[in-house]
């Protein structure tokens, strides 16, 4: 079965027993290099302990075929800025390389402007180097993706719960990798997920 990992969970797992990087590396390596996703979030980058140890996890995780999502989940008051502070350019100088390496990348539509200039989702995917698939949910329910070599808009009952969301759209994308289409096999190649399948991975995320 495909294996999920949310990056936070297990580093601080692992810091009960470990306090350098190198000791957190070697923790979890074994547990993520089996897995099919890393979920990772924005507030990953925050503390100096974890921003490296992500960082030297990435580097071993990727060549081992693990694919990266990531949610943007701004928390501003996390990083000791005032509520609905936009990110700084401190912020961003570290968020870029991590948004350089996914593969799916979800956000609001204000994170989009905030973090990539636009909310644009095909502008997002054809900035990065991976191209990666990119989904934007708006708290009015709406939905707008570039996925897979697809593009669309829809109206959904979802609202506020953006968490559960992506994780249940990761969890379809890990049972059905061919959704994503060119996603995760590098830029150049033409392959397009089933049109249908993915509307209906979408519809399944939204509703859950």
């Amino acid at each position: 079965m495909p294996t999920i990992i949310d990056f936070h969970a297990v580093f601080s797992k692992a810091c009960a027993s470990h306090e350098t990087p190198a000791g957190l590396v070697e923790n979890l390596m074994p547990e993520v290099s089996k897995a099919s996703w890393l979920l990772i979030t924005s507030n990953s980058l925050i503390g100096a302990t974890e921003s490296t140890t992500l960082t030297m996890v990435l580097e071993r995780a990727i060549p081992h075929g693990v694919a990266i999502a990531l949610d943007v989940a701004w928390q501003p008051d996390s990083w000791g800025l005032e509520p609905d502070t936009k990110p700084t350019p401190e912020v961003l100088r570290r968020f870029l390389p991590l948004a350089q390496e996914a593969a799916l990348i979800h956000c609001t539509p204000e994170e989009a402007d905030d973090f990539f200039s636009s909310h644009d989702p095909l502008a997002i995917h054809s900035s990065l180097s991976q191209r990666p698939g990119v989904a934007i949910t708006g708290t009015d329910g709406s939905v707008g993706w570039c996925i897979g070599g697809r593009m669309g808009t829809m109206e959904t009952q979802m609202h506020n719960d953006q968490e559960s969301f992506f994780s249940a759209l990761i969890e379809s994308f890990a049972e059905k990798p061919s959704l994503l289409g060119n996603a995760g096999e590098g830029p150049g190649t033409e392959a397009v997920a089933d049109s249908e399948g993915l509307t209906d991975a979408l519809l399944s995320a939204a509703s859950k």
